[in-house]
């Protein structure tokens, strides 16, 4: 009887944490990782070597690129979810209003929404070649 009460308690954790996974299986956790650590390099990088952009406003850009991936990795998958998030972003929109911020916190989040959708290594390759036509758009100085 003892095994008995055992068994139930590991079949109720079981339970609980297959109720809270979402639509994800324990195979997308990694998945949705390496997009979200994908997409926040890209968009460091976008700050770095595409617009010559060092310390918090490059960390800020890895960070939307972070988040619009994260977002986009819960989303994928559910309509109402997906709604939800673009009203959280209509509500939120870009904080400032300087057209080369604008561009990169759109770029930011266009390389977030790559990885996001689960084609990190598609958006990674491209990225490579977004950087440097960022790089001549802004020029060395990062000055638009």
């Amino acid at each position: 009887m003892a095994s008995f009460g055992a068994k139930a308690k590991r079949m109720d954790l079981m339970g609980f944490v297959a109720d809270h996974m979402g639509h994800f299986s324990l195979y997308d956790v990694p998945n949705l990782l390496f997009a979200v650590l994908s997409a926040s390099l890209l968009g460091f990088l976008l700050a770095r070597i595409g617009a010559g952009i060092i310390g918090a406003e490059a960390r800020s850009l890895a960070l939307w690129a972070g988040t619009a991936a994260l977002g986009v990795g819960f989303v994928r998958a559910q309509l109402p979810l997906a709604i939800a998030l673009l009203a959280v972003v209509l509500i939120a929109g870009p904080v400032t209003s300087e057209k080369r911020d604008r561009a990169l916190f759109f770029g930011a989040l266009v390389m977030g929404l790559g990885c996001g959708s689960g084609a990190s290594l598609i958006t990674l390759a491209v990225a490579i070649p977004y950087l440097f036509v960022v790089r001549w758009a802004f020029g060395p100085n990062g000055s638009a």
